[in-house]
């Protein structure tokens, strides 16, 4: 069958057309993949105008204690991201953030492959947060998630590994403000031992205490008040170490 001469102009037009609306909608896939690149690219460097130093978590003050540079505890190091924030304890009843992070700064000095180890933040007793690595460098702290993950430690006030109602409330500040930061949910906030199926952090093995205290990041990340309610959560004792069985073994040589 011979095609009409207008017929032969209209199925012209439209491959013309054809061809204008898949160069449009090329056009369109691109700009939107440079629009995302470009507010992630924007993203990263608002998230890391800081040097990865945090100020505040909630209304408490983070005081800047960071490590020396040093393959034992402080690489310096890049973080790839920040996907996830990781919850740890010490292992000593009543020791002190400042002698936790002095303990990872004498790192250096010991020199030992073994005990390569440090954590990003450390929440004291009384429930002021130390920074010992900013956030946009690695810790030695968890094998397989350290170039994708925040660490902080906890210090302890029992021998379950609880802690005080004050450590409490600014854990929960802190993960709550590191969460709205990154932009991640509770759903991305995991123990050492979810990791590595160790006991640290110790208190927070119990599924009901590890339960309530995401519901608690949650509370804090919308703004709400805490309540500490849990009956383990103690006030300082005397120093002492874990029970037997119970340590707080951190891995190392992570890097």
């Amino acid at each position: 069958m011979v095609m009409s001469k207008a017929e032969w102009r209209r199925k012209r037009r439209r491959k013309k057309l054809m061809k204008a609306y898949l160069s449009l909608t090329l056009l369109a896939v691109i700009a939107i993949l440079v629009l995302l690149l470009l507010v992630k690219v924007i993203t990263l460097i608002f998230r890391n105008s800081d040097g990865g130093i945090l100020k505040k978590a909630g209304d408490v003050t983070v005081t800047q204690s960071l490590l020396s540079i040093s393959r034992y505890a402080r690489p310096g190091e890049k973080l790839d991201s920040v996907d996830e924030i990781i919850i740890h304890s010490n292992n000593t009843i009543g020791k002190t953030a400042q002698e936790q992070r002095d303990y990872y700064e004498s790192l250096k000095d010991r020199k030992n492959d073994e005990e390569r180890q440090s954590m990003h933040f450390i929440v004291d007793l009384d429930g002021k947060i130390y920074q010992c690595i900013p956030t946009n460098e690695i810790a030695l702290a968890v094998r397989g998630s350290t170039f994708k993950s925040i660490s902080i430690e906890y210090c302890i006030t029992g021998s379950d590994g609880s802690m005080s109602a004050a450590t409490y409330k600014s854990l929960c500040k802190l993960v709550a403000t590191l969460c709205k930061k990154y932009g991640l949910t509770e759903k991305k906030v995991f123990r050492h031992h979810d990791k590595n199926n160790v006991g640290c952090p110790l208190f927070l093995v119990s599924e009901e205490n590890w339960e309530k205290f995401k519901s608690d990041v949650k509370l804090t990340r919308q703004g709400k008040n805490v309540e500490v309610t849990n009956a383990p959560i103690k006030n300082i004792v005397p120093a002492g170490e874990y029970p037997e069985g119970t340590e707080n073994t951190e891995d190392s040589g992570d890097a």
